[in-house]
């Protein structure tokens, strides 16, 4: 039968604190990247001193965390590329992602030990395609973007029909939420070409968000509509992906590990979104019906989810919807501003406590702040007063990185993320 356990929630990780603050909003997993073999060249990403930290860490709590080595290798490539295998091997990563049909076949032969996880990237978009990935020996398969939720199930029937072993394994992964690219599974050749930066190596340079117009060369002034059919979209600028809405649907369709995109966006993206998730996942697996018919639970997460910046959202291939991809200005939308973190929390008389900000955004005396307390509800307090670190009395707070105290009516743990609505 498919995979029918409570699905593991896999969020990006572009640096040590990102990391640490997936997992205290609620991950299950991180998926990371070094200096080499991944597709986020640009992105912070983790030094070897780091990655043993980081996958320490993650182990000292219950957590897992998975690395990247997901570009289309070439001839030069394979060797390092079998090296940073052993070396991640050594520092127990969890697995590794990789989409190269050679690369995923060397380092099952060379470090049979370590997990595989094979990426998006490759394009797995049947179930023969993960059947052979399966068979040989790969932990895991991430799936195409350009799947419906039907087309994942039946995918998901046919291999538990064939003796795939989901009863007590994830062996399917899907991405759920963030951005989505304008090629079939992020390969792509424009940046490439216009640009010089490979996508397919790490180094996009997102030329699919620039302003085009489309004019064929013996009609000169004569603009082109531009339309997408099932296969993909044929215009280059895509909505953001939300799945927040159908994880029962995710879910029973198979897939065993939900993905969140995002290994550039900031520390309060991922606190935002991670924590999201984990409040419907949980939800759905305490009282499934339940969960279906609290439409009031649910367009809170939706609304938290647009706190962050973002693009229009879109429940790309997965409803089998056409036409609701395309996104016609490369503005993002958000609906709040990030503040800061806390760094400490003490009780004064009264029920009222003094909260230390480490300031991240300007904010006023008199604003409404949130308070993104990991596992609750963001709790809201209006500033009526605000000292520096000298106790001096303020009204601002205009510089990035000052310590900032408050007062409170409730405690905030440390490390919680504060944000201002717009």
């Amino acid at each position: 039968m498919k995979y029918t356990g409570k699905p593991e929630l896999l969020c990006p990780a572009g640096s040590l604190e990102k990391l640490k603050t997936a997992f205290r909003y609620g991950a299950d997993a991180v998926y990371i990247g070094g200096n080499f073999f991944g597709l986020r060249a640009r992105a912070d990403n983790f030094t070897p001193e780091e990655m043993k930290e980081g996958i320490e860490f993650a182990h000292s709590i219950g957590k897992k965390v998975y690395v990247t080595m997901n570009i289309l290798a070439r001839n030069d490539d394979l060797e390092g590329m079998l090296s940073y295998a052993r070396e991640l091997y050594e520092m127990k990563a969890d697995g590794v992602i990789v989409s190269d049909l050679g690369s995923v076949a060397m380092i099952r032969q060379e470090v049979p030990e370590l997990l595989v996880h094979v990426s998006t990237q490759a394009n797995n978009l049947n179930w023969r395609t993960c059947q052979a990935w399966l068979s040989m020996g790969c932990d895991r398969v991430n799936l195409a973007r350009e799947l419906s939720l039907e087309e994942i199930s039946q995918l998901s029937d046919e291999l538990a029909a064939r003796g795939a072993d989901f009863e007590n394994e994830i062996k399917l992964e899907a991405f759920v939420h963030g951005a989505m690219c304008m090629s079939f599974s992020g390969r792509c050749m424009l940046s490439d070409y216009m640009a010089g930066r490979s996508s397919n190596r790490g180094d996009c340079s997102q030329p699919c968000r620039w302003n085009y117009h489309l004019m064929e060369e013996r009609r000169p002034g004569e603009y082109l509509p531009v339309f997408e059919n099932e296969r993909g979209t044929f215009i280059f600028n895509s909505k953001d992906l939300c799945m927040l809405e159908y994880i029962p649907e995710l879910i029973e369709a198979g897939v065993g590990s939900l993905k969140i995109e995002g290994r550039m966006k900031s520390e309060y993206y991922v606190g935002v979104t991670v924590a999201a998730y984990r409040r419907a996942i949980d939800a759905y697996m305490a009282d499934p019906e339940g969960y279906k018919n609290n439409r009031a639970l649910i367009e809170e997460l939706l609304t938290e989810v647009c706190m962050v910046s973002h693009r229009d959202y879109t429940t790309g291939f997965y409803l089998d919807k056409k036409g609701e991809q395309v996104y016609s200005t490369s503005s993002y939308l958000k609906d709040s501003d990030y503040i800061g973190v806390t760094k400490g929390c003490e009780p004064l008389k009264e029920g009222k406590y003094r909260l230390l900000i480490s300031q991240r955004g300007a904010f006023n005396l008199g604003e409404t702040l949130d308070f993104l307390i990991p596992g609750e509800a963001p709790k809201s307090q209006v500033i009526c007063k605000m000292t520096n670190s000298k106790g001096e009395e303020i009204e601002r707070a205009p510089h990035p990185m000052m310590d900032v105290y408050v007062e409170t009516d409730f405690y905030v743990p440390d490390e919680s993320l504060v944000r201002r609505l717009v």
